[in-house]
């Protein structure tokens, strides 16, 4: 009896290389795929460019150019303005007088010494004159008589109520007096400096500095001297211990000049240090301690109002020890 088969064996074997082969189909079509999407597809996109505008806005420069712009512009728009100098007085008021010409018979043709001598003494007393007289600051100046030159020149005068009286009995009045003085300050050109100091038992001062002979300071003194000629309430900022003459001078050394004009009638009061009158010996011991602490020595010149003998003696040696002159009215 035949041996009986099982199902299993009975059926046939399938085949494996098929299924195999379909694998390495499916991939080697993948791998086409992938090459043609990867490598054979045309990139259709254009290359990129750089465009850039004509104007390129950059906010922080244009703000610092309009910046600097402005500031030129306000720099520039108007020009500085110079005030414009401008000179006065720079000579005399009033020009020098004419010396006095000799005595001949006009003759255009004749042309003596006299003459040219008379041409020369023009020369030097007209422009001339003015103009060496602003280039070193000295003028001439004449106060009853009295005449002098100097860069620095002051006028102390008392004003105490017995001079006065005293030169209106010499026939100086108070209008005369002024006047004087006037003209003497009329005279002096522009760089010549000047003072007034007016003292009785106390001092004041026109001012308290000497002042250039500018037309303007000229009126003011004018002025001043017309209203405070005679007033007993001047004072004074310059410092002086003692009060009467010796003050007056220790006033009138602090500005320093080279000339002063002393007007009075030699009888000298004070209050301080003690009432009474001033001895001249301790006057002249006064203007010797100014000298020596300020170092000047002015020209002193005494014009004296009905004064007493022994001041006359006292004055003219005064004025012979600082090269001055002495009158008396």
């Amino acid at each position: 009896m035949a041996p009986a088969h099982s199902p299993l064996e009975s059926a046939p074997r399938r085949s494996k290389l098929g299924p195999l082969a379909l694998a390495l189909l499916i991939q080697v079509a993948l791998l086409f795929l992938a090459v043609f999407v990867v490598v054979l597809v045309p990139e259709f996109k254009s290359d990129p460019e750089f465009v850039a505008r004509k104007k390129i806005y950059l906010p922080q420069k244009e703000l610092e150019h309009k910046v600097a712009l402005a500031e030129f512009q306000n720099a520039a728009s108007s020009a500085m303005q110079l005030e414009r100098i401008r000179a006065q007085a720079l000579l005399p008021d009033a020009m020098p007088s004419l010396p006095q010409l000799p005595k001949s018979d006009f003759n255009p043709i004749e042309r003596n010494p006299a003459a040219l001598q008379s041409d020369s003494l023009l020369g030097q007393s007209g422009v001339l004159g003015a103009l060496q007289g602003l280039q070193t600051g000295s003028s001439s100046a004449s106060l009853f008589g009295i005449e002098d030159t100097g860069e620095r020149i002051l006028i102390l005068f008392d004003n105490s109520a017995s001079v006065w009286n005293k030169a209106s009995k010499a026939g100086v009045s108070t209008t005369r007096f002024i006047r004087e003085l006037e003209v003497l300050i009329d005279g002096l050109n522009a760089n010549t400096q000047f003072a007034l100091v007016p003292f009785s038992r106390s001092i004041g001062s026109f001012r308290d500095y000497m002042i250039a002979g500018g037309a303007r300071n000229k009126r003011a003194a004018k002025v001043w001297m017309t209203e405070k000629v005679r007033s007993q309430s001047l004072s004074t900022q310059l410092p002086h211990a003692a009060d009467g003459i010796q003050g007056a001078l220790t006033v009138a050394f602090q500005m320093e000049p080279d000339v002063i004009f002393l007007i009075s009638d030699g009888d000298f009061q004070r209050n301080i240090p003690r009432q009474g009158d001033v001895p001249w010996e301790e006057l002249e011991r006064s203007l010797r301690e100014l000298t020596r602490e300020y170092g000047i020595q002015p020209r002193l010149h005494f014009i004296g109002f009905q004064v007493e003998p022994e001041a006359v003696d006292w004055m003219q040696k005064l004025t012979r020890r600082y090269k001055g002159q002495f009158k008396k009215l």
